[in-house]
C-alpha cells in the first residue's frame, strides 16, 4: 500500500499522471468554450442587435404616437373653447333676438310706402293695345299684338317674314301649323333654316290670352324656340318688358335697378352679403344703413327707405309698378 501513495511516475513534464490529466482537461474545457462562442455567441449577439433593432423602432412608434395624442388632445380642448364661446354668442343673439321682438311688439305699427297706380300710362310709353284677357296683369299693353319679337326664337328678320306670311296678330300666329311656319322660313331663304317654330304657336297663343306670367315661365325652358328640357334660360319676354318700362337689366344680381343705387352703393351691399334683389328686400333698413355709415361719410345722403320695397317689385318682376314707384322718387327718396 505505501508503494502506491509514493511511487511517483515523471509522466509529462515530470508532473504526473495526475497533472497532466488536469492539463489536458483543462485544454478541451478552453477548446470546448471557444467551439461553443463560435457555434452560438455569434448568433446571440446577431440576434440581440435585431431586437434592439426593433426595440428602438417601437420607441421611435410610441414617441410619435404620443406627441400625436398631445396635438389631438391640445386641437380638442381649443375646440372645446371655441364652442364655449359659439354658445356665448348664441345665447346673445337669442336676448337680442328677444329683446327686438320685445321693442317690435311694443312699437306702433308702421304703414308700407303705398305703391302709386299710374293714371296714364302714355307717359310711361305704354301702348294701349293689349291681349285678350289680359286680366289686370302687370305686363299687359307693353306689345302691340303684331309684335312676333317677344316669342323666343323670333327676331327682326324673323318678325317681317312672318308679317309678309300673312301672319298679322298674336292670335293669327296661335292658330297657325308649325309645319306651314316652316314652308314659309324655307321660302324665305336658307338663312332661316335653323328656326325652329315648334313653340311659336304656343307662346302666340299665350300672349294673345294675355297669360304673361304663363309666358315668361314657359320661356325660361327654351333656348332658340326649343323646349330644353333641362335647367332654366332667361325669359325674352320678360327681358323687352324690363327695357320697355325703362330698365337696363333684367339681372337679379344687378342692384343699379334701384332708384338711388349706384356702382359703388352696389359694390358696398354686395360686400355687406346683399347680392341679389331678394336679399335686398328681405334685408332690414337699419343693416342696410348701418353698411353706408361704415363706408364713411361719403354716403350719409343715400336714403334706403325705398330700396327693399323696389328691389321686391324687382324681384317679383313687377316692373309696371316699379316703375310707377320710381317715377314717384327722386334718387331713391
Amino acid at each position: 500500500m505505501n508503494y502506491i501513495f509514493l511511487h511517483v511516475d515523471g509522466g509529462f513534464l515530470g508532473l504526473g499522471d495526475c497533472a497532466c490529466w488536469w492539463l489536458w482537461a483543462a485544454a478541451f474545457f478552453i477548446l470546448g468554450a471557444i467551439g461553443h462562442w463560435l457555434l452560438w455567441g455569434r448568433g446571440k449577439k446577431s440576434d440581440c442587435s435585431e431586437i434592439e433593432a426593433e426595440r428602438d423602432r417601437y420607441h421611435k412608434s410610441a414617441t410619435k404616437w404620443e406627441a400625436d395624442y398631445k396635438s389631438l388632445k391640445y386641437q380638442l380642448e381649443e375646440s372645446q373653447k371655441a364652442e364655449a364661446d359659439l354658445r356665448a354668442a348664441l345665447g346673445r343673439c337669442e336676448a337680442d333676438k328677444a329683446s327686438m321682438a320685445a321693442v317690435a311688439a311694443s312699437a306702433p305699427a308702421v304703414a308700407p310706402i303705398p305703391v302709386p297706380v299710374p293714371v296714364n300710362t302714355d307717359r310711361m310709353g305704354i301702348v294701349s293695345d293689349a291681349g285678350e284677357g289680359d286680366g289686370g296683369s302687370i305686363y299687359a299693353g307693353l306689345f302691340q299684338n303684331d309684335n312676333f319679337q317677344i316669342i323666343e326664337g323670333i327676331g327682326p328678320k324673323v318678325n317681317q317674314v312672318l308679317i309678309s306670311a300673312g301672319y298679322k296678330t298674336w292670335s293669327d300666329l296661335a292658330a297657325a301649323d308649325a309645319g306651314d311656319i316652316r314652308k314659309h322660313l324655307d321660302d324665305a331663304g336658307k338663312r332661316f333654316g335653323l328656326c325652329d317654330p315648334t313653340t311659336w304657336p304656343h307662346q302666340a297663343g299665350l300672349a294673345a290670352k294675355g297669360e304673361w306670367e304663363e309666358l315668361i315661365r314657359y320661356q325660361k325652358f327654351t333656348d332658340g324656340g326649343r323646349e330644353t328640357g333641362a335647367g332654366q334660360t332667361d325669359s325674352k319676354y320678360e327681358k323687352l318688358a324690363a327695357k320697355k318700362l325703362g330698365f337696363s337689366s333684367s339681372n337679379p344680381n344687378d342692384l343699379k335697378v334701384v332708384e338711388g343705387i349706384g356702382p359703388k352703393i352696389e359694390g358696398l351691399l354686395k360686400d355687406g352679403g346683399i347680392n341679389t334683389w331678394s336679399e335686398l328686400a328681405a334685408a332690414d333698413i337699419s343693416r342696410i344703413q348701418d353698411i353706408l355709415d361704415a363706408a364713411g361719410p361719403r354716403y350719409k345722403l343715400a336714403v334706403p327707405r325705398t330700396w327693399p320695397q323696389q328691389a321686391g317689385l324687382a324681384a317679383a318682376g313687377d316692373w309696371s309698378a316699379l316703375k310707377t314707384l320710381q317715377d314717384e322718387l327722386n334718387a331713391g327718396k
